[in-house]
């Protein structure tokens, strides 16, 4: 049975993922690479390589003035340590927006169907993608993610051609939302079969 939680990753049965290295490899540098993205937006880099040149032209003219080094290296370093502290309480959050990391490759709704149910995906904006999505149909296409041939989306909007289906041919004679339930899996597994039927076996 698929275990399902709002802030974890599905469980299928048979906890069966999909592996394909490569394109984790490409996942994985998106994710690094909005992560790098959202802490330089926040302009802390820019803000510190300033205040670094102003604290040493401060420096140089409290050694000038004073005649003494040290006194000046210790006012660097309190004020340093004053602006570091300021700008610790004072800067913004990570601008991080999850369904931004993957639009290069259309969003997470682009992945394979199987990505359903794999761990960098939930952290690619797979939860902000399927926000919304009904219980019932997540649970169903994560059941069927293993054999669906095509996309995340492709899948979801299978489920819910079924859902309608069913709900307009009320086949079978259990009506409890139990058997709505395999009825709708039932319709959907026809549909993947002839899908399957119809690929070409090099795009499998």
């Amino acid at each position: 049975m698929t275990e399902l939680s709002d802030s974890t990753v599905p469980v299928r049965g048979d906890r069966w993922r999909p592996s394909n290295p490569l394109l984790e490899n490409v996942i994985q540098k998106y994710i690094d690479e909005a992560r790098r993205e959202a802490c330089d937006t926040t302009g802390n880099i820019g803000t510190i390589t300033g205040g670094g040149l102003v604290l040493v032209g401060f420096g140089i003219i409290v050694a000038i003035g004073t005649g003494n080094p040290l006194a000046a290296i210790f006012a660097m370093i309190v004020l340093a340590l004053a602006g570091l502290a300021w700008m610790g309480v004072n800067a913004p959050p990570l601008r991080l927006d999850p369904l931004q990391i993957l639009e290069p490759m259309g969003g997470p709704g682009n992945l394979p169907a199987g990505y359903l149910v794999h761990p960098l995906a939930w952290k690619a904006g797979m939860p902000e993608y399927l926000r919304g999505v009904p219980e019932r149909r997540l649970r169903i296409a994560v059941d069927l993610c293993r054999k669906h041939p095509g996309a995340v989306t492709d899948l979801l909007r299978m489920v819910e051609r079924s859902e309608r289906w069913v709900a307009e041919q009320q086949p079978g004679k259990d009506f409890s939302p139990a058997g709505r339930d395999a009825e709708i899996a039932r319709f959907a597994k026809r549909l993947i079969e002839h899908q399957v039927r119809n690929v070409p076996v090099g795009t499998r």
